[in-house]
């Protein structure tokens, strides 16, 4: 019986050149995935003139990931319909759109490259009713979730109020020990690691200071002291939502 060659799987495309595109490229490369790229950038930010059309670049990918801004995404594929024969992906937490499926990483994305275990932790919210993950995204071992389309922007919302607001909050503090008090920033990093491990092990009894103690004169004293300071209305918002929580 005559045997059937095996085919290596078709390379992912990639589309983009920014800090997300840098991270898949090497999560990719980590795990033994081949990838091909496009962006109209060279690596140093400079504009390219003598790059080919992304559909002749991309010519041997069966899925391309759209790893640009979210509002580039539908007048770029709009741009090249040529794209349209391949499946398209984007990892916005937000859009909602016909030309690409979603598949978002609940992950932040430092300017350092994370090691294979980080990356292959990392969960991915799809839409739900789409393409599973392992079709959508095959070779990939990350745990994967759905939700509804139409709840993709409040998921985003809550994902920025708590990864981006949070690290305001912590430059914040790191800064002004450093600016007013002349504490070095990272006299506070116990302290910022302690507060994330109570989360992990129990969020719901994770919160302590004098919003868990219902201690009203100290939050009074608080706000007075940031009195004119430009976090003085987060501090009070703050105060109003929890006292407002279900």
């Amino acid at each position: 019986m005559r045997q059937v060659p095996v085919l290596p799987p078709a390379p992912f495309g990639i589309v983009g050149n920014g800090r997300v595109a840098r991270h898949f490229r090497h999560y990719f490369s980590l795990i033994g995935l081949s990838v091909r790229t496009w962006s109209r950038d060279k690596p140093d930010g400079s504009s390219r003139h003598d790059v080919a059309a992304p559909h002749e670049a991309l010519a041997s990918c069966h899925t391309v990931l759209l790893l640009i801004d979210d509002s580039a995404i539908e007048p770029f594929v709009h741009a090249w319909p040529d794209l349209r024969h391949k499946r398209l992906v984007h990892c916005s937490g937000s859009l909602v759109t016909a030309v690409a499926e979603a598949a978002h990483p609940l992950m932040t994305f430092g300017p350092d490259l994370y090691d294979a275990d980080t990356y292959r932790a990392i969960p991915f919210l799809l839409d739900a009713g789409r393409t599973p993950f392992t079709e959508l995204l095959p070779g990939l071992p990350n745990p994967s979730f759905t939700i509804p389309a139409a709840e993709r922007p409040y998921y985003h919302a809550l994902c920025v109020m708590a990864g981006n607001f949070s690290t305001l909050l912590w430059r914040k503090l790191f800064d002004e020990l450093e600016r007013r008090f002349g504490i070095p920033a990272s006299a506070a990093h116990p302290y910022l690691q302690r507060v994330a491990a109570n989360l992990v092990a129990d969020a719901g009894g994770a919160l302590t200071g004098p919003l868990a103690r219902g201690d009203t004169g100290t939050m009074a004293a608080d706000l007075h002291a940031l009195e004119g300071d430009q976090l003085h209305g987060v501090y009070a918002a703050f105060v109003r939502a929890y006292a407002q929580r279900p």
